[in-house]
């Protein structure tokens, strides 16, 4: 075999043995230094006076030997080849499971992508419709919450109240709750008045009996009591 300078410096500087089959070189000739880019002067004595078998067996053996190292050579580098190949035909099948790998969850993605899409524009759409409807109620309530409000300050305004009242409120109470017959009456004067407080026999019953309604009158609550004239008195608070 052929080592370069380096190589051949530091196996043979351990032991006299070949380093790719590990036989003995105890011989004087078993190792030899070449130079490969020999001059010409070298080139016309390494064989000058040999005769020709001679020269034609160094000749031989040389080619010889080159051919063996040609071969190893080729060996070599198809074992390189092939571990190489084999090597890109993992990484092939590898990155084509990886490329089969990512176009499956990109297809799964596309589909979930377009599914999305569809949930968020059905959203949208049910959202715009709560919007109007929310809108809608909104605008009810508020016209809602006005009448309210228009409503009640007429309630509980004193002038329309007392423009209301004598009419409607006062003339209800009093044509309902407050119709009393001159027997009613009488006896309402008899429970007022004991025999010694009892009015003169000469004046009317008709005339003592007064009603007096009054403008914010409450349904349902009676007083009575005696006027400063002994006149019976009903207010309606």
């Amino acid at each position: 075999d052929i080592f370069c300078e380096e190589d051949g410096s530091r196996e043979f500087n351990k032991a006299y043995s070949c380093p790719a089959c590990e036989s003995s070189l105890s011989g004087t000739f078993d190792i030899i230094r070449i130079d490969l880019q020999p001059s010409d002067q070298y080139k016309s004595m390494v064989l000058a006076g040999q005769k020709p078998e001679v020269i034609m067996e160094i000749c031989s053996r040389a080619l010889s030997f080159w051919t063996y190292q040609s071969h190893q050579e080729r060996v070599y580098q198809e074992y390189i080849a092939s571990k190489v190949k084999e090597k890109a035909t993992q990484l092939e099948q590898y990155y084509e499971e990886v490329v089969s790998r990512i176009q499956s969850e990109l297809c799964s993605l596309k589909l979930q992508q377009n599914a999305t899409k569809k949930e968020l524009e059905t959203t949208k759409k049910k959202y715009g419709e709560v919007a109007e409807k929310l809108v809608e109620k909104t605008r009810q309530c508020q016209k809602l919450q006005s009448m309210y409000d228009v409503i009640r300050r007429k309630l509980i305004s004193p002038i329309n109240y007392e423009k209301e009242c004598p009419e409607k409120v006062c003339n209800g109470f009093r044509n309902e709750n407050f119709i009393l017959s001159l027997s009613s009456a009488d006896a309402v004067l008899r429970k007022l008045y004991t025999p010694s407080s009892a009015p003169p026999a000469s004046k009317n019953c008709d005339d003592d009996f007064v009603l007096q309604p009054n403008h914010t009158p409450v349904s349902g609550v009676l007083h009575s009591g005696k006027h400063s004239k002994n006149r019976s008195v009903i207010k309606c608070l």
